[in-house]
């Protein structure tokens, strides 16, 4: 049911006149409200014929889930915007960080490069150290091995040889596990010199010119 506003010329000038139609389409004229009007706009004018108030109708249950949802919608968002917002403050101030260590340890791009190579060549040495570790245990453990195939079955020593063998392959497995360990640091050294390199040309370098 539609209510609309109407006034009578003849009407008092403080009476409220309504128009209303009702479900069956047909049109009332009354000073008194419609019934039932709880689920309705209704538009109430003076004598003047000026309107006085508006009562909006209350939302459908599907106006207000769709109310409901544009609410989650903007929440959302605003919850996407403070989470950005964190993030960005949270990576200046990481950059910030980064650029003052790089000013406290680096007075150039040469002074990198040469702490770099002092490095590499450092984990350098001690790999070479362990490969020719590895080369030591590898000729005893060939010797041991041909010595327990020489041994008769039941032999005294048969037991003494293989225990030092398993011993020698534990420990092969230690020089194998340290190298690659001394390997990967000097991948990490590479690449953060690269991003030292990097970082000090686009953020500390200019400032210094």
């Amino acid at each position: 049911m539609v209510f609309f506003p109407w006034f009578f010329l003849a009407a008092p000038l403080d009476a409220r006149i309504y128009q209303w139609v009702d479900d069956a389409g047909t049109v009332h004229y009354s000073t008194t409200p419609p019934p039932s009007t709880s689920d309705r706009e209704l538009r109430t004018l003076d004598g003047r014929g000026q309107e006085r108030r508006v009562r909006p109708a209350p939302p459908t249950e599907e106006e207000r889930e769709q109310a409901a949802r544009e609410r989650e919608r903007l929440e959302r968002e605003a919850d996407e915007r403070a989470r950005e917002k964190a993030r960005q403050e949270a990576e200046q101030a990481a950059l910030q960080v980064r650029v003052r260590q790089l000013r406290q340890a680096y007075a150039s791009v040469e002074e990198i490069l040469e702490q770099r190579d002092r490095r590499l060549a450092m984990v350098a040495n001690i790999l070479a150290l362990s490969e020719s570790q590895e080369q030591t245990l590898r000729r005893e453990r060939a010797r041991i091995a041909a010595q327990i195939e020489q041994e008769a079955p039941g032999s005294k020593n048969l037991e003494r040889y293989q225990s030092e063998l398993a011993d020698l392959e534990r420990r092969l497995e230690r020089e194998h596990a340290f190298q690659g360990r001394q390997r990967a640091m000097i991948e990490e050294i590479r690449n953060t010199a690269e991003a030292d390199i990097r970082d000090y040309e686009l953020y500390v370098a200019p400032s210094r010119h």
